[in-house]
């Protein structure tokens, strides 16, 4: 029988403490929608463990890869890693991958604290299972809500065939179009079987939902309940009531739901994939629908309401909430004066003999010789210059407290959620067509988050501190975009960087067992590089060539 994390609001805040998580990645079966295929569990079991902490406590987490024939990292989504760059898990960003066999421990301080997740962040592999929920605890705001219980949930697309074997196609120079296949199937708390929850009259609930999809929104209505919308990618909010929110891949919301104090029946609720960003086929719309039962306790015998049959796969929401419309708690200003400004435009181009590749920057990101992070470390002076890191990282410096703006653009009809790791930006302006660079008409108090949609055929325009030293990913969490390039890094104050934090010796020791670099510039050397030999010299998809051991989870030896 399914269950899901139903817990007690948690009590006052503890003293500090030592969170240790051991993790033994490896193969095994699952059949979460009916099709049984292999999937990367944690220690012999998927769906793999939620981890949870308080605020301010210390996080390690010991992975050991038991895969046999593919390499893995572990990010924790939405965790500052302030002073702790070096466990942030991109591979090619804050380090190099854990081969078969290894090991490597993550140490981070709990911070901020929401609703967050944990995936793999190596050659698009999370899909394939190695993602889960991650509560970081704030038992004062917790208390405030006034909340009796507390739920866990995700939501995911999910996949039958591996991601390697998917990815081989999406890069093949057949792929012109940049297409990516469409999910089977669509899962809540990884199963097709919505959970019942069992509600008390009068008592109130917090649902802690994140996504897990690798490229699919999903929506989320409960029948006659409203969603009052206090939290999103750890960032408290001002409470906002909605009917339907959208989740979309990486995104969390923290929603408290009233139960009524009489009822008059039991409901239903619904939770459905969106389909505007797939490129392929639509699945069947039985696929990607779930529907679950609210069970009121004392009143279990009561029939449902007829409103529900209207909650299947015929399901559209009336009312969606724009989350343009949440205000960060603590009511934090618009960022100003800007002084950087950096204009992406996303770009999908065929490149004859390569394949479709997408940028955002100057030439899709591609993984360099050496983690962008461990040249910004031990290339002294020359880790202010971007060309050091090479063009394929597509870098990008800031000064310790800068405020940078991105205005990105999006020509095409596909939207995308875009994800900033190490900080949470301010959504100041967002909209179809182009951005009229209007700024008397940005908001006092924007929206805070770490995930957000840039429209199809839209923009976006994001402000952040650089006040966290480190290099950090900032890419479309559609994973098959990531690995098309869909990426870039910004390096923030690197000699403040070079003075707080290092290389440690466990990072260096993966680079070396890869016959990786672990130090120096893109070319490996010391100093700095031309521009010119970073093209020529460097990965770029130019001159880098696909890694043949991406393709083939649990190909026979």
């Amino acid at each position: 029988m399914f269950s899901f994390a139903l817990i007690a609001a948690c009590a006052p805040v503890p003293l500090a403490k030592t969170v240790t998580y051991n993790f033994d990645i490896g193969w095994v079966s699952a059949a979460p929608d009916g099709y049984t295929r292999p999937v990367i569990g944690i220690n012999g079991r998927w769906p793999i463990p939620t981890i949870e902490a308080n605020e301010g406590d210390t996080v390690v987490v010991k992975a050991k890869n038991s895969l046999g024939n593919e390499t893995t990292s572990l990010h924790f989504h939405g965790m500052y890693q302030k002073g702790t760059n070096a466990y942030d898990g991109p591979v090619g960003v804050a380090q190099c991958s854990i081969p078969p066999g290894d090991s490597f421990t993550y140490t981070f301080t709990a911070s901020p604290a929401g609703t967050h997740w944990y995936h793999s962040h190596d050659k698009g592999q999370y899909p394939d299972g190695l993602r889960g929920k991650m509560i970081i605890h704030d038992p004062a705001w917790e208390s405030s809500l006034n909340v009796d219980e507390q739920i866990y949930l995700s939501m995911s697309d999910w996949y039958h065939t591996q991601q390697p074997y998917l990815i081989y196609d999406y890069l093949s120079t057949s792929n012109t179009n940049g297409d990516i296949h469409s999910p089977d199937s669509f899962l809540f708390n990884d199963t097709r079987e919505g959970p019942t929850f069992n509600f008390t009259p009068g008592k109130r609930y917090l649902l802690r939902i994140v996504s897990l999809s690798a490229l699919a929104c999903g929506e989320f209505h409960i029948d006659e309940h409203t969603l009052s919308v206090v939290g999103i990618d750890g960032v408290q909010v001002h409470p906002q009531d909605a009917d339907t929110i959208i989740v979309c891949a990486g995104q969390r919301y923290d929603v408290v739901v009233q139960a009524k104090a009489n009822p008059l029946s039991n409901f239903k609720y619904i939770v459905k994939m969106a389909t505007d960003m797939l490129t392929d086929n639509i699945p069947p719309a039985d696929d990607i629908t779930v529907t679950g039962s609210i069970i009121y306790n004392l009143v279990s015998g009561l029939v449902d309401t007829v409103f529900n049959v209207l909650l299947g796969s015929s399901w559209t929401p009336q009312a969606v909430l724009d989350d343009m419309m949440l205000k960060p708690l603590d009511n934090q200003a618009l960022y100003s004066p800007v002084t950087l400004n950096v204009e992406f435009v996303i770009n999908q181009t065929y490149y004859a003999g390569i394949g479709s590749r997408i940028k955002i920057g100057n030439e899709p990101w591609v993984e360099p010789k050496v983690p962008s992070l461990y040249t910004a470390l031990s290339a002294g002076s020359a880790a202010f210059n971007a060309s050091t890191y090479g063009v394929g990282a597509d870098p990008w410096i800031t000064n310790q407290g800068d405020v940078v703006q991105v205005y990105l653009q999006n020509p095409q009809t596909y939207p995308h959620p875009m994800h900033l790791h190490g900080h949470d930006f301010q959504v100041v302006a967002r909209g179809l067509g182009t951005w009229d660079h209007n700024r008397a008409s940005l908001p006092v108090i924007p929206m805070m988050r770490d995930t957000v949609v840039v429209p199809a055929e839209g923009y976006l325009v994001l402000r952040w501190l650089s006040n966290n030293p480190g290099v950090w990913f900032f890419h479309c969490h559609i994973d098959m975009h990531l690995v098309g390039g869909m990426a870039t890094i910004f390096v923030e104050n690197p000699e403040q960087l070079q003075q707080e934090q290092s290389i440690p010796a466990t990072g260096v020791a993966l680079c070396q067992k890869r016959n990786m670099c672990s130090k120096g510039n893109c070319e490996c050397g010391s100093g700095s590089v031309s521009p010119s030999d970073a093209q020529n010299k460097c990965n770029t998809i130019f001159n880098t060539k696909d890694d043949g051991e991406a393709y083939g989870a649990l190909v026979e030896s």
